[in-house]
């Protein structure tokens, strides 16, 4: 199978990001953290939230607190925000494109997620949606010190399916996954569900 200009077959293994990529979750997930931030009277939208895609919750409020120079409990909002969006979990679909290759690549070739997400929120989205048996490796923001645009969430990615990094394809909606995985010397697909294409050349 051939996405743009790859051969699918010619990798050892694949390698997903979750929220945008996936799954559709991300304008749940952002509306979940308006309604949060406007609860102690900070107004965020949804082209500042784009830039932290893929991004760990608590550093998603330090980053709001150091854009607006205020001081909310990382840990604290992070919660609130997750129950928010778990409330909305029943209205979270899949991307079929990319669910198509899973399905494809199920069995044949070693498939991993890569998620800013926790493994709170990750470990029951998976099944109820009947995704988590197409992935032998399960990488979220609580398993690494640092986030997507550093190496590690790759290198434990690709240490737990037993192939080196290089030799792996990443598809990511955000630019902060696509950096780590860039930067890990991964070949890696933009994945935007609002392109008639889908599936991009990443430009990082």
């Amino acid at each position: 199978m051939k996405l743009l200009n790859f051969d699918l077959n010619s990798y050892d293994a694949l390698l997903f990001d979750l929220d945008g990529t996936v799954v559709d979750s991300v304008e749940i997930h952002d509306q979940a953290w308006v309604d949060t931030f406007r609860d102690y009277g900070v107004t965020v939208d949804f082209d500042f939230l784009k830039k932290t895609t893929g991004m760990a919750s608590t550093r998603i409020v330090r980053i709001v607190n150091e854009t607006f120079k205020v001081q909310l409990d990382p840990n604290k909002l992070a919660t609130e925000k997750r129950n928010r969006y778990l409330q909305n979990l029943p209205n979270v679909k899949l991307i079929d494109p990319v669910v198509s290759i899973l399905k494809n690549y199920y069995g044949k070739t070693p498939m991993a997620a890569i998620t800013g997400g926790s493994h709170q929120v990750v470990d029951m989205l998976l099944p109820k949606l009947g995704i988590d048996h197409f992935f032998q490796a399960v990488v979220c923001s609580d398993d690494t010190e640092k986030g997507k645009d550093s190496t590690e969430p790759y290198e434990l990615a690709c240490k737990s399916l037993g192939v080196q990094m290089n030799k792996c394809l990443f598809l990511d909606d955000g630019d902060i996954g696509l950096t780590g995985a860039k930067l890990a010397g991964m070949d890696t697909i933009l994945v935007d569900i609002h392109h008639p294409d889908i599936f991009l050349y990443a430009t990082i």
